[in-house]
């Protein structure tokens, strides 16, 4: 107990000492594993976006206004790969989308005069087939577009390929900042207090002593950075993606033991960089002195 007590002391003196470079190092810290966290939680996002549109084995169908929609309907009533067909008018549209220009009555008016076509629902026996059945469908006489949900999944994906590619790439960036920033304020730290550790070292007091207060004070560097950085993903899960996980509960799921997980792991890794950024200081100095 004493001991611990006596790095304290230790670790807040050589704190004020060195306080800017100190400060530096804890919001660098902070900064990396905020981003580490919220890249985390990004991409926890897509993929359950991706994963729901996928699941999708809805396509939509817009008819061409001087084709008559019952016949298309007919048609693709008849095929071995439909299971549900679904005609929605331009009057239907109309109702549905009316509720978006509340108070913005003459943008309803304009959209109303435009020329809107019917759509056809096409709910499908096997999603599987959908990438097939909607470039067939876009060959048909009369039908003008298809739009289908695992589209825009493709689409999310390739942004998911490329968030982990940059973010990666980012993030080493970062940590390495981090690693870098730890490793001056120690030697800093060292530089400033040769004196004090010769006197200890002459006194009998070991190295490998001497380097656990140095050790220890990175690590409360880097502890303080995290748990910073894990409060900050603690309050975007809370006051932001909580609400949009009530609102689309059957697109998003992130789950408390999910967020406790990456908070856990943002303090592990903030101790790590604060202990390998001192021990790399400490080796060549200590090992000179």
């Amino acid at each position: 107990m004493n001991l611990f007590r006596y790095y304290l002391r230790d670790v807040r003196e050589g704190i004020k000492r060195n306080s800017t470079a100190a400060i530096a190092t804890i919001l660098l810290i902070f900064i990396s594993l905020s981003i580490t966290g919220s890249v985390l939680l990004m991409k926890t996002g897509l993929d359950s976006l991706t994963n729901f549109l996928s699941s999708q084995v809805k396509i939509k169908i817009f008819v061409d206004s001087s084709i008559n929609t019952q016949e298309i309907a007919q048609i693709l009533k008849s095929k071995s790969f439909t299971q549900k067909i679904t005609i929605e008018t331009k009057e239907e549209t109309l109702n549905r989308l009316q509720q978006f220009f509340q108070g913005k009555s003459y943008l309803f008016d304009s959209f109303k005069n435009s020329n809107l076509p019917d759509t056809i629902l096409l709910d499908l026996k096997d999603k599987n087939q959908i990438d097939t059945v909607a470039e067939g469908l876009k060959s048909i006489k009369g039908i003008t577009d298809v739009i289908y949900a695992q589209q825009y999944a493709n689409t999310i994906i390739s942004w998911s390929s490329k968030t982990n590619q940059y973010g990666i790439i980012i993030l080493a960036l970062m940590i390495t900042s981090a690693l870098l920033t730890v490793n001056v304020a120690m030697h800093l730290g060292l530089y400033q207090r040769q004196k004090e550790i010769k006197v200890k070292l002459l006194l009998g007091a070991k190295t490998s002593h001497v380097r656990n207060q140095i050790l220890f004070e990175g690590f409360l560097l880097g502890f303080i950075g995290s748990i910073l950085a894990s409060l900050t993903i603690y309050i975007l899960y809370q006051y932001v993606l909580y609400q949009i996980q009530v609102r689309f509960y059957y697109i998003f799921n992130f789950s408390i033991q999910y967020i406790n997980l990456i908070m856990l792991s943002l303090i592990s890794c903030g101790g790590v960089i604060g202990v390998l950024g001192s021990y790399v200081a400490t080796r060549k100095m200590l090992k000179n002195g």
